[in-house]
């Protein structure tokens, strides 16, 4: 069976039922606000003039990342218990956590409109690398790191909890696999029911099974809103056909929602494929903007501490 020496019974029990689990004030402090310290400086806007802020979402590229461990210690104890152990997780690709923020600023437009999940569009994981399998481990959870509070309204980011059933009966269906983009795979949102929404204290980790569906959400409070989505990714494909039936976490989401103790017949038919993030692009095309600006606060920065 595998060894569980951190999280507790109940905490695993949640995580099967939703696909997610909340670890709270989890992130270093001292990193956070050193990483925050520069987040309207690499942004460009006036935190206190809202007039300036031209955006409602953005994506910002990273500038500094540091091992897991370091960054949130009893987070990653979690995510290890969660995907079977350390020793299954690739220490290679996407293995640091960085600073590459996810900032929902809103608007006042939002302030005054509703925006129910049942409205939400862009429903997605984040499989947009990789060939897709039932068995694909390539992301085997996804990361909510918060660095603010999300209070309720604030852009939380919203979550399927049982749409994970349609992704895993169409992945089921589809042993050659499915190529980035699919936007099909999440048409069945529309008829889900069971809806979370992410809120949170600065330094919560949230911890979410890489097939659970999520949204960006409407910040209604025109207050920014700063996460990281990381991923956990595995060296070896989730083995969904256990004879002593010790499965993983991970796995035994997928094998819940496909309502079966074991999928012994399932074997791809393609080659595994890896490729570039859609997001690398036009991430990569704001560093040197960002670079420039954290120089010229540096600079100012400098000439002030010497007129003091």
């Amino acid at each position: 069976m595998p060894e569980y020496d951190y999280l507790t019974k109940e905490q695993r029990e949640f995580f099967l039922e939703h696909g997610w689990l909340r670890i709270p004030n989890a992130i270093d402090k001292r990193i956070l606000d050193k990483w925050m310290s520069d987040f309207w400086v690499r942004v460009g806007w006036d935190e206190h003039d809202k007039s300036t802020w031209k955006l409602d979402y953005l994506k910002m590229p990273k500038h500094h990342e540091i091992p897991p461990l370091e960054f949130s210690p009893d987070a990653w104890k979690a995510m290890c218990e969660i995907v079977g152990g350390e020793d299954k997780i690739d220490k290679e690709r996407e293995y640091l956590t960085g600073d590459n923020f996810i900032a929902n600023f809103g608007s006042e437009y939002w302030k005054t409109h509703l925006h129910p999940v049942k409205d939400a569009k862009g429903w997605h994981t984040d499989n947009d690398y990789y060939r897709q399998f039932l068995d694909s481990s390539t992301n085997a959870l996804t990361i909510i790191n918060c660095f603010t509070d999300v209070k309720p309204g604030q852009g939380g980011t919203f979550l399927a909890e049982d749409g994970i059933k349609g992704i895993v009966d169409f992945l089921y269906e589809h042993p050659e696999g499915l190529d980035p983009p699919f936007s099909y795979l999440y048409r069945h949102i529309k008829d889900c029911n069971k809806f979370a929404t992410v809120e949170a204290k600065a330094g919560d980790v949230f911890i979410t099974h890489a097939l659970l569906p999520h949204s960006p959400s409407k910040n209604h409070l025109h207050e920014v809103r700063v996460i990281t989505n990381p991923h956990v990714n595995l060296t070896d494909p989730y083995n969904l056909n256990r004879p002593d039936g010790d499965y993983t976490l991970c796995e035994q989401v997928i094998l819940r929602a496909l309502g079966r103790d074991s999928v012994p017949e399932f074997k791809p038919t393609r080659p595994r494929e890896v490729y570039f993030p859609r997001t690398f692009t036009f991430k990569r095309a704001r560093v040197q903007e960002e670079l420039d600006r954290l120089r010229r606060g540096s600079d100012q920065r400098a000439r002030e501490k010497e007129w003091l």
